[in-house]
């Protein structure tokens, strides 16, 4: 069995801070096995690319789907479309009336447990156990 190699994320100082700038999109592993987040202005011809790697909720373009996956496990009672009006701007807004920011710890763990599986799968570990 191959040994994963760790990746090097020199833009976070820990795994908590590394869990707080996980976010959706393309991510990329440099040929120096840096972990890298590709923005909405970067290329990855921008970059010597080794691996990359997608890394959203149910889909890509859904910005709430984080959101609808935490409501799912601990507001199974609520109908996530009709009370959130997710058909209308403001989905976050109006969760957060009924709920405050009670998700933010559960997507960064989600966040982080996903990529981290990800990764797995090409071979790679993140530096934290």
């Amino acid at each position: 069995m191959e040994i994963a190699q760790e990746v090097k994320i020199p833009w976070a100082n820990s795994k908590e801070d590394f869990m707080l700038r996980i976010t959706d999109g393309e991510w990329i592993i440099t040929k120096n096995n840096e972990l890298k987040h590709l923005g909405d202005s970067e290329l990855e011809s921008d970059y010597d690319v080794k691996n990359s790697i997608l890394l959203y909720g149910l889909a890509l373009h859904h910005t709430s789907d984080w959101l609808r996956l935490f409501c799912e496990e601990h507001h199974p009672e609520v109908d996530f479309d009709k009370e959130f009006e997710t058909d209308k701007l403001g989905v976050f807004g109006r969760y957060q009336e009924k709920y405050d920011h009670d998700y933010e710890d559960w997507f960064a763990q989600k966040k982080y447990d996903r990529l981290k599986e990800e990764l797995a799968k090409i071979g790679y570990r993140l530096p934290w156990k």
